[in-house]
């Protein structure tokens, strides 16, 4: 009796930690849906993960897979996907990019703050999704449609 209960719980334990990781997502597929779809003052362009993670400050080892895209200098529109095991570093890291960016555009291009206030910062499974775009609502739209 003790086996089978032991052997049930084990089997639970395996059942619920499933579940966690989340659906799989082609952070590339989404990634160029919200490019070619969401609405962004220019045409942003892909950046490499390297890049993207020093931006962010990332370390080495954190992220799995990454895919960014940014605009040029004069706007904060970006996309950026990270796939990994510690979303809530990850997402830390991310918020604190957002206060970065308002910070340096609250002088700079203080039109472009707007943007920042009202961008996506999303944990989804194991991604983190970043996205700072003229329409938060519809980019929140493309991502539920490839996380959901």
């Amino acid at each position: 009796m003790k086996k089978l209960v032991l052997g049930l719980a084990a089997v639970m334990m395996c059942v619920s930690l499933a579940g966690c990781g989340g659906k799989a997502v082609d952070i590339n597929e989404l990634a160029s849906a919200l490019s070619s779809d969401g609405k962004f003052a220019e045409q942003l362009t892909e950046v490499s993960s390297d890049i993207a993670e020093k931006r962010y400050m990332i370390s080495d080892g954190e992220v799995e897979e990454c895919v960014s895209y940014t605009g040029t200098p004069a706007v904060v529109d970006e996309i950026t996907i990270f796939k990994t095991s510690d979303t809530e570093s990850v997402k830390e890291k991310a918020e604190q990019h957002i206060e970065t960016q308002k910070t340096t555009y609250t002088s700079y291009a203080p039109n472009e703050v707007s943007k920042l206030d009202d961008c996506v910062v999303e944990t989804v499974g194991d991604y983190v999704i970043v996205c700072v775009s003229e329409d938060s609502s519809s980019v929140q739209s493309i991502i539920d449609q490839y996380t959901k």
